[in-house]
């Protein structure tokens, strides 16, 4: 970790090429094509049959054969041609809602396409997806919103569609990704009630009796049976099977959040300058940074950050990133505090 101050197209209409070996190109540059539903192909075999009935009840004196064979054939060759050159589209329950960022012990997804073991991030999520965490592992994924969603081990969670997760057992973790008051359409939906968030970071965490929503900021609310309660950042909701809901103040960092902070929405560090990455850590961490210094802040700017903290969590990317850039840091409370440190080298 340092730091510093056209393919050419096939043509297909050479002169020198008969047509018919043109229609053979295309045919074979558009390759294997998807074969057609099979109530689409007996419907164009229906359609090709009663053409050709059609045209032999109406043959000409002159070449009734000529003229009934030449249709079948007509008829033929259209359907083959749309046989081919047919892409049916994908069906919406199969379009991906989300991607998984971030893999910890053994995860398991079962889908219309399966059950499979999820083999690192980068794996596709589609609507009704089923995904269960191992007593030792974890996992996060995006939405094709921007909200991330991270999983505790031993949850089990379906992802419904692109606005709506199923929390069965366990906790999920819920980052917008948008500013407090930006409105959202994500739902966590459990046994107790639904959760929905008004740009915020908050935790779900179920129970055998109850279920305990924290919120690390901004607003949450909580539906069940057309009755709705609000909570903020530094509390708990804690909403049993009947009755009203208790409310607790908690902190919004620390060791309670461990088990979210290491799986993280992954930063790329390279390229990136110390004010994005400490954005990213508080952010994380539910910290505030500030340098109070205005030389220091300046100097700061202008530092580009090289190399990766793939696996690290945020404060030991803090460790990590900031002595290598000639800075120190400190805590006071929800406060983390830049000031001048010697730059490390590293080589």
């Amino acid at each position: 970790m340092t730091m510093s101050h056209d393919s050419e197209e096939p043509r297909t209409n050479d002169p020198g090429v008969a047509e018919g070996d043109q229609i053979g190109q295309l045919l074979k540059l558009a390759g294997r094509r998807q074969m057609p539903d099979p109530s689409d192909m007996r419907r164009a075999r229906d359609a090709a049959r009663a053409e050709w009935t059609l045209v032999v009840r109406q043959r000409a004196w002159r070449s009734p054969w000529r003229i009934g064979l030449g249709a079948l054939a007509a008829a033929f060759c259209t359907l083959a041609l749309w046989m081919w050159l047919r892409t049916p589209a994908a069906p919406a329950s199969l379009a991906e809602v989300a991607t998984f960022q971030r893999i910890a012990g053994t995860v398991v997804m079962t889908s219309a396409l399966g059950r499979e073991t999820v083999s690192g991030p980068g794996t596709r999520i589609r609507p009704g997806a089923r995904i269960e965490i191992a007593d030792e592992g974890g996992a996060s994924f995006a939405l094709i919103d921007g909200s991330a969603v991270r999983l505790d081990r031993s949850t089990v969670a379906v992802v419904e569609d692109a606005h709506r997760v199923t929390l069965e057992r366990g906790a999920a973790y819920v980052d917008s990704g948008r500013s407090p008051g930006s409105a959202s359409s994500l739902r966590i939906v459990t046994r107790f009630g639904a959760v929905r968030h008004v740009g915020t970071r908050f935790e779900v965490r179920l129970e055998e009796a109850s279920m305990r929503v924290r919120v690390r900021d901004g607003l949450v609310a909580v539906e069940r049976d057309g009755t709705r309660w609000n909570t903020g950042a530094g509390e708990a909701l804690v909403l049993a099977r009947t009755g009203t809901p208790t409310r607790q103040r908690i902190a919004t960092s620390g060791p309670e959040w461990s088990w979210a902070d290491r799986l993280s929405t992954p930063f790329l560090l390279e390229g990136a300058t110390v004010p994005a990455f400490l954005d990213w850590v508080s952010r994380e961490e539910g910290w505030q940074w500030e340098i109070a210094d205005a030389a220091l802040r300046a100097r700061a700017d202008r530092i580009v950050l090289h190399g990766s903290i793939d696996g690290l969590t945020p404060e030991e990317a803090l460790s990590a990133v900031l002595p290598a850039s000639g800075l120190t840091y400190r805590r006071e409370g929800m406060r983390l505090v830049i000031a001048a440190g010697r730059a490390r080298v590293t080589r």
